[in-house]
């Protein structure tokens, strides 16, 4: 009788989290869903972004504990986690030493610019800008042989994006005192302002929104035209103020509205695209185990964000766009436990995959290492409609070693469910072999080439 309640229990625990999203590793990237890059020293937020090629750009600084030299670095990742060899030396691009946070923004027509807030922290630091083709070469038709340096004087920004790339290819940088408006083989265009620049405060921080540019800080969001001109219509005079003064790092949706992540408050901002505060999220903390979310991207309806625990373990959490925590597993937080000490830092939702970038230390010999990973996500879990009396398909049941079934109709596939909503087998032929699953209940959906869906329960002995 205690076998019998404990089973039904767990089905019931299993229907109260149907709706939950399913994700795994992938298995066929890298190895196991993760790709490893050794580093020299330590791990400083690694950044993860797709090329014009449909390439993975991983990119970071190698923190050397000893000297004065910490190497920049791109890695270039085919969508299977290998390194692309023709990219730099053996798929990974080493910059110049310079010590401010970089980006890597994509300019079109094949190039890509790697853009430093500072090269050097004294008085005399430079902003810079340089640019590769594909392949990791540096295009030295930029700028002068391939650079343009210019005097920064602002403020040491966290993921400052100092630049952006107008829609004929020119770009506007942003250098703390003023603005820089650069032809898209870098040199200085006159045209603008007063022979190329117009003098005012800024934060280095910018984004472009359509024509627009978004000016970022850390208690305002200021939308301007590419010359300066406060846009009226959004916000105040142009100007969205937080709540409080923060660490805030800013991404737009599709619609051009402004989703804002409080980096020391795990709060979470929705700004609509004409200035005014849309919602405010609390997001979770899971019982207190999480400690730090660090990135958001995403896909769809849903969001999802990235940080660490605690106990110093990577984890995934997703909301929808309502403001709505939306399960993974069947829990609150997805937690990377294969990556013991480690952190994500980066995010990159596409259609039902993530790619995250963060990092790991193997506490065996102290060694750090970057890491990139792959989740497929389920968007296909199983719904309470589709559990109903049907008779065109039986199953043995309770199973032994292998799935039998007699069906009336053609079946497409059988995916095979943990209780907590985790997918663990997908079956597409009669008879399939499932002595690797442990004695207990799980819940199985049938999908039939007509596309309708079945759902039963399963009892594994």
């Amino acid at each position: 009788m205690n076998k019998l309640f404990t089973s039904v229990a767990m089905v019931a625990s299993f229907y109260s989290n149907i709706n939950a999203q399913t994700i795994n590793l992938d298995p066929n990237f890298g190895s196991g869903g993760i790709v490893s890059l050794p580093l020299n020293g330590e791990a400083d937020d690694l950044q993860i972004t797709l090329s014009s090629d449909n390439k993975i750009l991983a990119y970071g600084k190698d923190i050397i504990t000893s000297g004065n030299v910490n190497p920049n670095k791109i890695y270039k990742l085919n969508l299977d986690g290998t390194l692309n060899t023709n990219f730099g030396n053996a798929g990974i691009l080493t910059l110049p030493d310079y010590i401010g946070d970089f980006i890597v923004l994509p300019q079109g027509n094949g190039k890509i610019l790697v853009t430093f807030q500072r090269t050097s922290g004294s008085a005399s630091s430079e902003t810079s800008i340089l640019r590769y083709d594909l392949n990791g070469i540096l295009d030295n038709s930029f700028g002068n042989n391939g650079e343009f340096k210019t005097s920064y004087n602002g403020p040491n920004g966290f993921r400052s994006n100092n630049a952006v790339v107008l829609s004929d290819l020119s770009i506007i940088l942003a250098t703390g005192s003023q603005f820089i408006k650069l032809t898209p083989n870098g040199s200085i265009d006159t045209s603008y302002g007063n022979n190329g620049s117009i003098s005012q405060v800024n934060s280095g921080n910018i984004q472009l929104s359509n024509s627009n540019i978004l000016a970022f800080y850390d208690h305002k969001i200021d939308k301007i035209t590419s010359t300066l001109t406060p846009v009226s219509t959004f916000g105040t005079n142009g100007t969205f103020t937080y709540p409080d003064s923060g660490s805030y790092f800013s991404k737009q949706a599709t619609d051009n509205s402004i989703y804002t992540l409080d980096l020391d408050g795990n709060t979470f901002y929705n700004i609509s695209s004409n200035g005014n505060l849309s919602s405010t999220v609390l997001l979770t903390d899971d019982n207190n185990s999480l400690d730090f979310y660090s990135n958001f991207d995403f896909s769809g309806n849903k969001i999802y964000f990235v940080g660490t625990t605690s106990a110093e373990i990577p984890f995934i959490v997703s909301y929808d766009h309502s403001g709505n925590l939306v399960p993974l597993n069947s829990q609150n937080s997805y937690k990377e436990t294969s990556l013991a000490q480690g952190n994500y830092t980066s995010v990159l939702a596409k259609d039902n995959v993530i790619y995250v970038g963060g990092d790991q230390k193997d506490l065996s010999t102290n060694k750090w290492y970057y890491v990139v990973t792959k989740y497929n996500v389920s968007t296909s879990t199983l719904s309470a409609n589709g559990i109903q009396p049907e008779n065109s398909i039986s199953f043995e049941n309770p199973a032994q070693s292998h799935l039998v079934y007699s069906s009336k109709e053609k079946v497409r596939k059988i995916e095979l469910y943990s209780t907590d909503g985790k997918l663990l087998k997908i079956i597409t032929e009669n008879h399939s072999n499932i002595s690797d699953l442990s004695k207990g209940v799980y819940l199985l959906k049938a999908e039939f080439d007509h596309g309708k869906i079945v759902t039963r329960k399963l009892i594994k002995n």
